[in-house]
């Protein structure tokens, strides 16, 4: 939606209001359709993820995965919002209803997760932690929808017409099946190298150094992903409000941006990889395991200062299908990699992948 409100922003012919209110209609419409799904089908789902439903793990797995499932509405909508927002050049307001939302689940999980005796709330400890997260993404869905209406950036009554649009609304459909299709992609990609991994070894060891290196990766991805959220805004904007030209201009100067972002925190991952596991954990043997695989994440930040980037742009220029195609043909070689043994016998060689 960031991209198309973006062009909308442009052209001052065409109301952006009216296209946000529209894709807020279709949002809702898809949450709550995989709402239902999910709440009927976890056991499914589940399985599909290597977790057999009749044990302990897919118990508690699967009363999660129905709980959680209750926040997708709210997720998809707050996913347009932030995309309104952005598209409108607005990135700071997105951010404060997200550390509302962040503040909410935290205290919310003191809550829940533990309880509080003198409120007679039960400790409901995983089941807990889902609910504390679905209330505050429903806060920050109901706080996005309050903002979004008292800037003017959402027509409500377009939300319900939303069936009667779907020529108008085709780009944004096009752009979201190309979205799922990278989705999928990535997803099948973490799936096999967590089954990998988990392969690797019965202790547990490999598996809890990967998740380490895994919620470094996300950070590090979050933090360069800034510039390619700027690049979505700033060149739709630039296309159609001044021309090519400028847009190009922008375009050469985000990209020296992430190149330089991604050279700098490579640098700073590289000098503090043997700290970094501390934080996560106090175990010497999982901060051992754990260090190489930084110390990879360290080494590719230059280059994904760049790919993030780029990937903005395409984005920006409503270029999914590339996006789409190039994430499937880099799965599938990751994927292909994935079956040779010099690489899948080894934590490091995993990471290479």
């Amino acid at each position: 939606a960031e991209a198309v409100v973006a062009q909308k922003q442009g052209n001052p012919k065409e109301d952006p209001a009216k296209i946000v209110g529209r894709v807020i209609g279709l949002a809702a419409t898809l949450g709550l359709f995989t709402w239902l799904l999910l709440n009927f089908g976890s056991s499914q789902a589940l399985q599909l993820a290597g977790v057999s439903p009749d044990s302990a793990l897919g118990g508690v797995a699967s009363a999660y995965l129905r709980i959680r499932a209750v926040a997708l509405p709210a997720s998809l909508v707050n996913t347009v919002a932030i995309g309104a927002f952005r598209g409108h050049l607005d990135t700071s307001t997105p951010l404060y209803v997200i550390l509302l939302q962040t503040l909410a689940d935290v205290i919310l999980d003191a809550v829940f997760v533990f309880g509080v005796e003198a409120l007679n709330i039960p400790a409901m400890g995983v089941e807990g932690a889902a609910w504390s997260t679905v209330a505050s993404i429903w806060i920050s869905c109901l706080s996005f929808c309050v903002l979004l209406s008292q800037r003017g950036f959402v027509d409500w009554t377009a939300a319900y017409s939303w069936p009667l649009a779907l020529k108008e609304l085709q780009p944004l459909i096009i752009g979201s099946l190309s979205q799922l299709v990278r989705t999928l992609s990535l997803q099948a990609v973490l799936l096999e190298l967590t089954k990998t991994v988990v392969g690797l070894d019965t202790t547990g060891l490999a598996a809890a150094a990967h998740q380490v290196g895994l919620r470094v990766w996300f950070f590090a991805l979050f933090a360069l992903d800034s510039i390619a959220v700027a690049a979505q805004g700033l060149v739709p904007v630039a296309m159609a409000s001044a021309g090519m030209e400028k847009a190009r201009w922008i375009s050469d100067r985000l990209l020296r941006w992430g190149g330089l972002g991604g050279t700098l925190s490579g640098i700073l991952l590289g000098l503090l990889a043997s700290y970094i596991p501390a934080v996560f954990t106090n175990d010497g043997l999982v901060q051992a395991a754990a260090t190489p695989l930084i110390l990879v994440v360290a080494l590719l930040q230059p280059l994904a200062g760049l790919v993030f980037t780029w990937d903005g742009l395409f984005q920006g220029l409503s270029d999914y299908a590339y996006l789409a195609l190039a994430m499937a043909v880099a799965s599938i070689a990751t994927l292909g990699l994935l079956q040779i043994d010099l690489l899948n016998g080894s934590l490091e060689g995993v990471w290479v992948c």
